[in-house]
């Protein structure tokens, strides 16, 4: 007959210390690869709403309010209200960063010139978040900035046609016969 050999006092709990441990990492994994996957779902839809604010910015206007337009897209889609431009409508998942009105959006890139053709493509709309990989506090912030952070950025560069008025300053300039052909 076998008997079980009865576990010591030093022994005692040892399993469930495992168990413990063992699901806190476990917990741990699971926690990121989930953060990670809603952080990479929401730049997905932030690129789609990056391109519908290009497409909005394209388009040419009498009155020269495409970047009005496209603000208009971005209020829409990432934002809790039109009203309320600071306010994202996923806080929990990410928050623009940068930005002048609307935190996170930018048109044009830093380097396009007005004058300059062959930089006429670096127009469009550019929208920054920043999102938490750990749910935990981690990392903290150092001199390089808070390593529990990611900043992402999506660019929509379709360009944009002049407006009417805009073209007709540029016939005038040319002191060219209005053709409309802008």
């Amino acid at each position: 007959m076998m008997t079980m050999r009865k576990p010591d006092s030093r022994e005692a709990g040892q399993s469930t210390i495992e168990f413990a441990l063992t699901l806190i990492l476990l917990m741990s994994f699971t926690m990121f690869f989930l953060r990670l996957s809603l952080m990479f779902g929401f730049g997905n839809y932030v690129h789609y709403a990056t391109f519908m604010a290009a497409r909005a910015y394209l388009a040419a206007g009498a009155d020269g309010t495409q970047e009005k337009r496209a603000e208009q897209v971005i209020l829409a889609m990432l934002k809790k209200s039109v009203n309320t431009p600071g306010v994202d409508k996923f806080p929990m998942i990410a928050k623009g960063h940068g930005g002048g009105n609307v935190p996170g959006l930018a048109f044009d890139h830093e380097r396009y010139e007005p004058g300059n053709p062959a930089l006429s493509w670096m127009r469009g709309v550019r929208y920054t978040f920043r999102s938490r990989l750990f749910l935990i506090p981690f990392g903290g912030a150092g001199s390089v900035g808070n390593l529990n952070e990611i900043e992402l950025t999506s660019e929509s560069w379709l360009g944009r046609e002049p407006s009417y008025s805009e073209c007709q300053g540029e016939m005038s300039k040319m002191r060219a016969d209005w053709d409309n052909g802008c």
